[in-house]
């Protein structure tokens, strides 16, 4: 059995998948004269750019209006989660729609969500998200299609996906591709179901298509730490994603809770039990929860925190040799560590 693994391996039968713990950024010469002067604009959907390219999850325990609405205002992102009764949503997308220009929604696949997709949109949303754990199917196009022969100035986003043939399927039917699955600290589809990919391995297989059809990507998962989000954008996203690192922040979505004595941030995946119950009233018989629930130390300010994502980023551009996310991408050289 030994030599018939062995075997395997050295024909390149399974592909070898890395993560953020397992690569590094090769130094090279300095161009910038003060890591300030780096350009980290990004275009994170297309036809939308921000000037951190960090999103906050379209997750119940990280993001409600006023959380969104306050990213938006310290340059981030943040894409509102679907975990409301619809009369909810709709005044949740008014208000933002009220003092952010864009405006993010998510939507299912089922067969209510045009719908609701419609009437997202007749309120202010002006980006949908088609927000499924496993985004490689046929009734995501047929929605994402619909989506844009009703609404075509309406910016769609799908996910999620690690299979870089599906950007050659949605190319006409999306403006950005969010790139990942089971990497999130509250994911537990790897568990269950058996199925992941190393985030920086997932991200740097879509690079080449990416560029190829100028389709924006989002990497979504595995960031625990500043480096790992500069090495997310290194490897060839538009912008990343992040869950628990904004969930920490005081003035998240998630509930707080008395854990032995400390104030704890609950933190769970939408497909949790957790959340589940408080959506649907439990879990759909006959399906698994692929989440859990975490209690998060609260963590610093959302201000701080992009702040300190920030400028870890134009730290990082400059060991490249960069001074902006395009120069950074193109010039990048990586060290594999063990």
């Amino acid at each position: 059995m030994l030599n018939f693994l062995k075997n395997i391996y050295n024909n390149n039968r399974f592909a070898i998948s890395y993560g953020f713990e397992n690569i590094a950024i090769q130094q090279q010469k300095n161009l910038c004269s003060s890591r300030l002067i780096t350009d980290i604009s990004s275009e994170i959907i297309r036809g939308v750019k921000i000037p951190i390219p960090l999103i906050a999850s379209n997750m119940s325990t990280v993001v409600n209006s006023d959380f969104y609405i306050k990213i938006h205002n310290l340059g981030g992102f943040a894409f509102l989660h679907r975990a409301f009764i619809e009369s909810d949503y709709i005044e949740e997308t008014k208000k933002i729609a009220r003092q952010c220009k864009w405006v993010a929604c998510s939507i299912g696949i089922g067969d209510d969500q045009i719908e609701l997709s419609e009437n997202l949109i007749r309120n202010g949303c002006n980006i949908i998200i088609i927000d499924i754990a496993h985004g490689f199917n046929d009734r995501v196009l047929e929605v994402a299609k619909k989506v844009k022969e009703f609404y075509p100035q309406t910016k769609v986003v799908i996910g999620n996906t690690i299979n870089s043939d599906f950007a050659y399927k949605v190319d006409k039917y999306s403006d950005a591709l969010k790139v990942g699955v089971a990497q999130g600290l509250a994911c537990e589809t790897y568990n269950m179901t058996g199925c992941t990919e190393k985030q920086f391995s997932a991200i740097l297989k879509f690079r080449k298509v990416s560029k190829k059809l100028q389709l924006p990507i989002i990497g979504d998962g595995g960031i625990r730490e500043p480096g790992d989000f500069v090495k997310a954008i290194a490897g060839g996203s538009n912008a990343v994603m992040a869950g628990s690192i904004f969930a920490r922040c005081p003035e998240s979505a998630a509930e707080t809770t008395d854990v032995n004595g400390i104030c704890k941030k609950i933190y769970a995946g939408m497909s949790s039990r957790y959340v589940q119950t408080k959506w649907k009233n439990g879990v759909k018989s006959g399906t698994c929860v692929e989440g859990k629930t975490v209690y998060l130390d609260i963590g610093e300010s959302v201000e701080k925190l992009l702040e300190r994502y920030s400028g870890a980023l134009r730290s990082g551009l400059t060991y490249s040799g960069a001074r902006n996310i395009i120069e950074f991408q193109n010039k990048c050289k990586f060290v594999l560590l063990k």
